[in-house]
């Protein structure tokens, strides 16, 4: 299914394919025992201390051959397809720490970008899961990609940090560790650039339940209808033509009038945020 999507968008004209949240974790369901498994930490559901236990236990036996067969998978895709795509995200285990991690690969199967999750859901807070120390945003042919998950889209400072570091573009969306997708419209108004939110669709192995219809939003001025919508359908799918020229242009007496000493003093230099 992943290399029908990647044809599907790359046919349509699409220089940049994402994928959702946790993508990466679908490796997870080819391992052997795998209904086991899932099986038992759904036993532990909120019971947090044992959870959390069982999660970090089966993270630390699985992530070596998730992180290969995933890593793997989407390099090549990328390159067979000569596209850029940013990948989703995969938990991942690093000195010690559970990260949410996301990656993006450049057209030539080259890792180009990858980005901790800055603000992990509550639940995943509750099973360990570390936040992100900085905002890394990838260099791609498109320019500055910025890798922000579902949760990002309930704060502002992400993506005012992302325009303010060159970003014409922010990857973020619908999550199943959670988020709101419809806040990325307003982000994207905010903040001066294209989101791109991929959706999700039913639960799939894990049994999750819900429903996110890809999106693509833009600054109103950006956009043909002018409510910030370039693109949303309940389709497997979605392709749309951005102007990231006009994007980057518009002015709106509003949304552009910011002053970027205080963004650069309370965002940019606390946090860290490297180039």
């Amino acid at each position: 299914d992943m290399n029908r999507y990647v044809a599907e968008a790359v046919s349509a004209g699409a220089q940049l394919v994402a994928f959702p949240e946790l993508t990466g974790m679908l490796a997870m369901t080819l391992m052997p025992g795998f209904s086991s498994v899932l099986g038992d930490l759904r036993n532990l559901e909120r019971d947090w201390e044992n959870l959390s236990e069982a999660f970090r236990m089966t993270l630390e036996a699985v992530h070596g051959f998730v992180g290969e067969l995933y890593l793997n998978t989407f390099s090549q895709l990328a390159q067979a397809h000569r596209v850029v795509i940013a990948a989703g995200s995969a938990y991942t285990i690093e000195s010690g720490r559970i990260h949410h991690r996301h990656y993006l690969f450049s057209e030539n199967g080259e890792l180009a970008g990858t980005q901790v999750k800055l603000f992990p859901s509550p639940a995943e807070r509750r099973l360990g899961v570390t936040e992100g120390e900085r905002l890394t945003p990838a260099e791609t042919k498109l320019g500055r990609v910025a890798l922000l998950g579902g949760w990002e889209t309930a704060q502002f400072e992400p993506f005012y940090v992302a325009a303010a570091m060159g970003c014409p573009i922010a990857v973020a969306g619908a999550s199943p560790a959670g988020g709101d997708p419809p806040l990325a419209r307003y982000r994207a108004q905010e903040a001066r650039m294209a989101v791109i939110c991929p959706g999700l669709s039913g639960g799939g192995a894990f049994g999750w339940d819900f429903q996110f219809e890809p999106a693509i939003y833009a600054p109103l001025a950006a956009t043909r209808t002018r409510d910030g919508v370039v693109a949303a359908a309940d389709v497997d799918t979605l392709t749309a033509r951005v102007d990231l020229g006009k994007i980057t242009g518009q002015f709106d007496i509003y949304s552009a009038d910011k002053n970027f000493e205080f963004i650069k003093n309370s965002f940019l230099e606390p946090v860290g945020v490297s180039d």
